[in-house]
């Protein structure tokens, strides 16, 4: 069997696990995609990189565990924008896969790769593949999985895989991104009412106006994959549109309730409405 057909295979159960897991999960299962992007390229380690606005590299965790230091060595947070691979992120927005050592010198000039080398190769890091979960857009800053070798470098075949699987990946963790903020109460109705957690994601969706459209854009789907979890939510809420649905659903709890009309006080003998 080939390589790209075991990890085909094994990025599938994931991906299937996780669109048919039940709601309640407070945190997106990280280190379980960080094992699995490790196996499938060959990688010596997985880190999360969360940049912010101001483009400060926060490494949220590396694994396998106690391979990367939890701290810099230096106790600052490291300007990302010195880091030739999250410096290509912050020059172009792109939303690819992309490989440390096909950065253009137009972006990171040589003597930055050479200080940057310096700084990463004592932690066993010379080469470099990021999977950008989130790059650019208004909010700024990025998000991405970054897998690291001491010795041989990313190729082709690495990048032609790295394209495949993370759109999916991406999908996944804006799905959780909807859910992660409901309260207990709507996660638990959600399972009692035989929901999985990308039923979950699209009805929250739903209740807040979005179009299905404008919902597989949210979730980087199809229209079509989404009009078929629609199905599914108003064959398990008993209803036949989305308006019943969404008022189903707040009825039981699933979603928080409308927000009233804007009440206007009634003035009080005396008082005078400024109509100017």
């Amino acid at each position: 069997m080939s390589r790209v057909t075991t990890c085909h295979a094994a990025w599938l159960e994931l991906v299937g696990d996780l669109l048919q897991a039940r709601p309640g999960a407070r945190e997106f299962p990280h280190g379980r995609v960080a094992d699995l992007l490790v196996t499938s390229f060959g990688a010596a380690c997985c880190s999360l990189h969360v940049v912010d606005r101001a483009w400060v590299d926060h490494v949220v965790r590396g694994w396998p565990d106690g391979y990367l230091p939890t701290v810099p060595p230096s106790g600052l947070r490291p300007d990302a924008t010195t880091h030739p691979l999250i410096r290509w992120y912050a020059v172009t927005g792109s939303s690819a896969p992309q490989v440390l050592g096909r950065v253009p010198r137009e972006v990171a000039p040589a003597a930055m790769a050479a200080e940057w080398s310096a700084f990463a190769r004592p932690f066993g890091i010379a080469r470099q593949l990021a999977l950008p979960l989130r790059a650019g857009g208004t909010d700024g800053g990025m998000a991405a999985y970054v897998l690291s070798r001491p010795d041989d470098d990313y190729g082709d075949a690495d990048t032609d895989l790295a394209a495949l699987v993370l759109p999916a990946l991406s999908a996944l963790v804006r799905q959780h991104g909807v859910v992660r903020g409901l309260p207990d109460g709507p996660g638990d109705r959600a399972r009692d009412a035989g929901l999985t957690e990308r039923e979950l994601a699209v009805l929250t969706l739903l209740g807040a106006g979005l179009t299905a459209q404008a919902i597989a854009r949210r979730l980087q789907t199809s229209p079509r994959t989404v009009h078929k979890h629609l199905e599914h939510l108003y064959r398990k809420l008993g209803v036949r549109d989305r308006l019943m649905a969404v008022q189903r659903a707040r009825d039981a709890g699933l979603l928080p309730p409308a927000p009233g009309p804007a009440r206007i006080p009634t003035p009080r003998r005396g008082d005078h409405l400024d109509v100017h």
